[in-house]
């Protein structure tokens, strides 16, 4: 409503001020009258009308919302809602206004009133259309209507002149008290509006100069007429502070503009010239006060890629953990190959606080392909005051940001009680559920910080049975996703125990998150690169003349078992090396020595056989079982990890390590573990 009244306002004082500067002065009275009522009627009307853009934005998205969290969850300042003041202002604003509305509505019912009531006491005859009223009061001569009040003794006497009556008659017929009535009403809506009043002053004027001119043109006596106005501004005997405000009075005031105007006559090129100025007018306040409104249409979409931010710079495509850097080159040989960049639409997931500006950097990255389409789902997004925007428009390269939380840092008291958590984005069923994931922190002191709260390990299973409780284990095992964060010195033991209870609650992911990765699940960017040169080139040469290096064979063989299985699926396939040829021939070796006979051989005792050597599975869960410290290509991993890695490659190179007085360490290698002597 404030705005809608600023803008309404300025409407009106800008109307008013081109009147004043333009035409005021001018003899185009009727088009000054029309003019004037309808800047009063279009001031209103602009601020209500709007320009609608249609932008195409992927199906099921809505406007961008921008969002933010700090660093420090446990203290955030910049959470705190605003104090809600005791004071209502709304309600004593309102208040006077509505106390002003009925101050002025009744003034202009009093007015009515007495022109009501001086029709209906005094003496009056009709002539034509035209109703004349007598007063027995000293009062100039004042038009309502088609009812013009004269002084009684003055026109029994004829002392009223004819220009006089031919003035008021110009006003019956012309209509005025329209016009009047319409202002006035306005002025009791809009009594708290001092550009109101000064349109009213224009507008009784104006007819002031319509009267004026229909008086000229049939007397053609200018002088004579002007010496009649002033008489009657001169009368002592006319007491002005009784002329009713809402009639049309001779004896209205600027009386220097009415004689300066009557001397004018605007030619017609002038006019024209003058009219013309308005479409500009016209088109800067359209441009200016209405209001542009923006709104979505959904566009198809052919293929989703789905991502989660794992880091500042570390996002995971699929199965696959990748550098930012990297992001445009994995999209465009994975993805974008076989559909079309602009039909395509990237949806990111990132559970722990995230950064505005991380957020940028990777949408940055993702458009470099051609995807414009881009959709953040977050809990918490975190921004700097300088980039807080509302009402941020949308566009085709939006980044639609879906965010539980936002955090504005530095933001005022007044701006904090608009960032409000965003409504959810994507439509939901009645019977449809939150699912809320799961942010564990681990300091170095392996201090468990679970939403806010400090929980002991032992309590933690507990804790978690009361998250997403409406979710089955089977549910949670495709839907929950769990991140822990852990610093550079946090007790391995306790992110074991911590990732054990995930699992054992059913989480569907559990990402480790740290200010380095613990351990490697695929080939990195590097080694594939290596692997696919190594086999492109093996499996471009003849099998009938192949020379075969073992130490190539070897580094094969060693990324292609770092390979996840989406990995292996777009490298080159592995050589189809030949099988290695035979071994020559053995020289026979010398006869034995003839047998000397009637000699007993002495028949030795056989030792036992030694057990059966235990399976690598069965040795690694009898290593667990004894607290061994396990590590996979040189990195610390857990004992749940160490299982599932010898269950999915049971080739792997297994080192173990202890004494009594130490606790055993089991090293996991895909390469040949060396020994040190």
């Amino acid at each position: 409503m404030l705005v809608f009244l600023l803008k309404s306002t300025a409407c009106l004082a800008i109307f008013l001020a081109f009147y004043k500067l333009v035409l005021e002065k001018e003899s185009v009275h009727n088009f000054k009258r029309f003019f004037l009522l309808s800047a009063l009627i279009t001031s209103f009307l602009i601020p209500n009308i709007v320009f609608t853009e249609y932008i195409e934005i992927a199906k099921n998205t809505v406007s961008q919302n921008l969002a933010n969290t700090s660093g420090t969850p446990e203290i955030n300042t910049n959470q705190l809602v605003a104090e809600e003041s005791a004071f209502n202002w709304e309600i004593m604003l309102w208040s006077i206004y509505v106390l002003g509305v009925i101050a002025f509505g009744i003034r202009f019912i009093r007015h009515l009133t007495q022109i009501w009531s001086r029709i209906r006491l005094n003496p009056k005859f009709k002539e034509n259309f035209i109703t004349r009223v007598l007063l027995k009061q000293s009062m100039p001569p004042h038009t309502f209507f088609n009812y013009i009040f004269l002084n009684k003794e003055q026109f029994e006497e004829q002392n009223i002149p004819q220009e006089v009556i031919l003035h008021e008659e110009t006003h019956a017929k012309q209509r005025h008290s329209l016009d009047i009535l319409f202002i006035e009403i306005a002025q009791v809506l809009l009594w708290f509006n001092p550009i109101i009043y000064l349109f009213k002053s224009s507008i009784k004027l104006n007819h002031e100069f319509l009267a004026d001119r229909a008086v000229i043109i049939k007397n053609n006596n200018r002088s004579q007429y002007q010496n009649t106005i002033l008489s009657y501004l001169s009368h002592d005997s006319f007491n002005k502070n009784q002329s009713i405000g809402i009639a049309n009075a001779i004896n209205y005031s600027s009386i220097k503009k009415r004689f300066t105007v009557m001397k004018t006559n605007t030619s017609k090129k002038s006019f024209v010239f003058r009219s013309m100025l308005l479409l500009p007018l016209m088109a800067l306040l359209l441009f200016g006060f209405s209001e542009h409104r923006e709104i979505a249409r959904e566009i198809p979409t052919d293929h989703i890629i789905t991502m989660d931010i794992l880091g500042i710079e570390t996002v995971q495509i699929q199965d696959e953990v990748v550098h930012f850097n990297e992001v445009a080159q994995v999209l465009n040989q994975e993805h974008l190959s076989t559909y079309d960049p602009k039909k395509t639409k990237v949806e990111i997931n990132v559970i722990q606080p995230v950064y505005l500006n991380t957020i940028n950097n990777l949408s940055k990255k993702i458009r470099t392909t051609g995807i414009d389409l881009i959709e953040v789902f977050a809990n918490e997004v975190i921004m700097e005051e300088s980039q807080f925007q509302e009402n941020v428009p949308i566009t085709p390269t939006t980044t639609v940001l879906n965010a539980k939380q936002m955090t504005v840092e530095g933001i005022d008291k007044a701006q904090k009680e608009l960032v409000q958590p965003f409504p959810e984005s994507l439509p939901q069923n009645a019977g449809q559920k939150t699912i809320n994931p799961i942010n564990i922190k681990i300091n170095k002191s392996g201090q468990i910080l679970f939403q806010k709260d400090l929980v002991p390990l032992n309590d933690l299973k507990g804790t978690l049975s009361k998250i997403n409780d409406h979710l089955s284990f089977d549910e949670r095992k495709k839907t929950l996703r769990s991140v822990i964060e852990v610093d550079q010195n946090t007790p391995k033991n306790i992110i074991d125990q911590v990732d054990q209870i995930l699992a054992e609650h059913g989480s569907a992911t559990i990402n480790i998150v740290g200010p380095k990765v613990l351990y490697q699940e695929s080939a990195t960017r590097e080694e594939m690169k290596e692997y696919n040169a190594l086999a492109k080139k093996y499996n471009a040469m003849d099998r009938n003349h192949i020379i075969i290096k073992k130490k190539e064979v070897m580094r094969l063989k060693v990324i292609y078992g770092k390979m996840s299985k989406k990995q292996r699926e777009d490298a080159e396939p592995f050589p189809n090396f030949p099988p290695a040829p035979p071994a020559p021939d053995a020289t026979k070796p010398p006869m034995p020595p003839s047998v000397v006979k009637n000699v007993k051989a002495i028949k030795p005792v056989a030792p036992p056989s030694p057990p059966a050597p235990k399976s690598p599975l069965e040795h690694v869960k009898e290593m667990a079982a004894k607290g061994a410290a396990f590590t996979l290509n040189g990195k610390e991993i857990s004992a749940k990890k160490a299982i599932e890695v010898i269950q999915n490659n049971d080739k792997i190179n297994i080192d173990t390590r202890g004494s009594k007085d130490k606790i055993p360490t089991v090293k996991l290698s895909v390469d040949p573990i060396e020994i040190d002597n």
